[in-house]
């Protein structure tokens, strides 16, 4: 806690703290700390503590000098980076990956016979070694003897150093198969799970800065990419900063290219330059073959001049939200919100305990059993997240998400009787809705998205 950190106190006391803070922001793009001096401040503390500083003016310097392995704004990148993540997350994008996306890439990419794959904001690599699983075991024979290349980035060299040895935990395999881990990983002596070398192939990490770094992120290639991945690293950044950031990845796509998104992070005001397209539990974007001049051109960002907007909350965005009877308190809200954006990190533990502290307060609180049911869903527990969405819809029939993700449940399931008739439940509600209204606990989503991923569902189903 800060106010048991001394350290941290005179750092929020020290009068340039908010010109370090906004060059912090600036650089890495992190606009999610603008309201969180507190957790700023403690994190800079435990740098201060190792070097020795104790002047914000002083440390920003220090900072300016270099961004070159070892340097002090890599050692705070480390500090202010947060590395949750784990194989096969949000597995319904990966059945849109195999089943539209793949398909229509390899098609277009028969000449050549090379496909290529940009994560960015890749962690410790979870997510390119999933892809990786992926296209090797299930679609080695379409892609044999291609030219196969994944290229994981971020700007926290400790997260790459751990992506290239390819270690991990229990927790970041919480959602695979025991089968799979055995053909895929081997057991180390610590208990570890090691990468087998096949799923290395072609694969490369790259420091990259998405602010100020170049794009495409190779210094040794200008080649584009056939998808790109940046799934749950933008919700850290303000509108404009994601505004400046698109441009760039539109221009890093081959004309066929897709673009895949976290949850949280999809405003269709934004994205507008890319042709949406949906698929049941996912909605993903393909690159516009005249996009180039759909975008407005954009200046890197300077460091120096450039202060982020204020970030949006991650939870219920409530203008003529659908799906609630009675708003919650301020107090409540605020936890909500909370819980939310801590599940958007990944932390799903963390989240499913402040859900809980919620529901001790109040039974009947609806949003609460749909966070509770989004953190089961991703931990893979269907069980629980059946019964956390059940009680949602119970509490507030209207609340279509909580329609929606059960019928999901339950076309994984095989009930596709079940799964048919909250589908309809989903569309009634929202049926004679204005389609730019928004969808309560739908981070923007509005009423024409929705209805968008209702009628692709259904179709797939029939």
């Amino acid at each position: 806690m800060t106010q048991d950190n001394p350290i941290a106190l005179a750092i929020l006391g020290d009068k340039d703290f908010q010109s370090l803070k906004s060059y912090i922001i600036a650089t890495t793009g992190l606009s999610y700390f603008l309201q969180k001096d507190d957790d700023l401040a403690g994190r800079i503390a435990r740098r201060f503590q190792l070097i020795g500083s104790r002047d914000c003016a002083e440390y920003k310097i220090m900072l300016g000098v270099s961004t070159a392995p070892g340097s002090e704004f890599d050692s705070l990148v480390a500090e202010l980076t947060i590395g949750e993540t784990f194989f096969f997350r949000h597995s319904e994008q990966f059945d849109a990956l195999r089943q539209v996306v793949l398909p229509k890439v390899i098609e277009a990419n028969q000449q050549k016979r090379s496909l290529r794959i940009w994560c960015a904001g890749c962690s410790s690599g979870a997510e390119p070694y999933t892809l990786s699983i992926i296209l090797r075991q299930e679609y080695r024979a379409a892609l044999a003897g291609w030219n196969i290349e994944i290229v994981g980035t971020d700007i926290n060299r400790n997260f790459l150093a751990r992506a290239t040895l390819g270690h991990f935990d229990d927790w970041h395999l919480r959602s695979m198969a025991e089968p799979m881990k055995t053909v895929c990983f081997k057991r180390s002596a610590d208990k570890s799970w090691l990468i087998q070398d096949e799923y290395k192939k072609g694969m490369s990490f790259i420091h990259h800065n998405l602010i100020s770094g170049r794009y495409p992120p190779q210094h040794d290639s200008n080649e584009n990419f056939d998808i790109i991945f940046c799934r749950n690293v933008m919700i850290y950044f303000s509108a404009e900063t994601v505004a400046s950031i698109l441009p760039r990845f539109d221009r890093s796509l081959h004309p066929h290219g897709y673009l895949f998104l976290g949850y949280s992070e999809i405003n269709t005001d934004l994205y507008k330059a890319f042709d949406p397209v949906s698929f049941p539990g996912a909605l993903l974007f393909k690159k516009k073959a005249e996009s180039a001049s759909l975008f407005a051109p954009q200046p890197v960002l300077s460091p120096l001049s450039f202060l982020p907007a204020e970030p949006r909350p991650q939870l219920p965005a409530f203008k003529e939200p659908i799906g609630i009877a009675t708003p919650a308190k301020p107090k409540t809200l605020d936890a909500l919100i909370e819980a939310r954006q801590i599940a958007n990190k990944g932390d799903f533990a963390l989240a499913l305990k402040k859900v809980d502290e919620i529901l001790l307060l109040n039974s009947l609180d609806a949003s609460a059993f749909y966070i509770r049911g989004l953190c089961l869903l991703e931990m893979n527990n269907l069980p629980g997240a059946e019964e956390a969405f059940k009680k949602c819809v119970y509490i507030d029939r209207k609340f279509c998400l909580s329609h929606y993700h059960l019928a999901l449940i339950y076309q994984k399931l095989g009930d596709e009787q079940k799964s048919l008739r909250f589908l309809n439940n989903a569309a009634d509600l929202i049926r004679e809705l204005p389609e730019q209204n928004l969808i309560l606990a739908g981070d923007d989503m509005t009423v024409h998205q929705l209805s968008h991923m209702i009628k692709t569902m259904m179709r797939t189903a029939s």
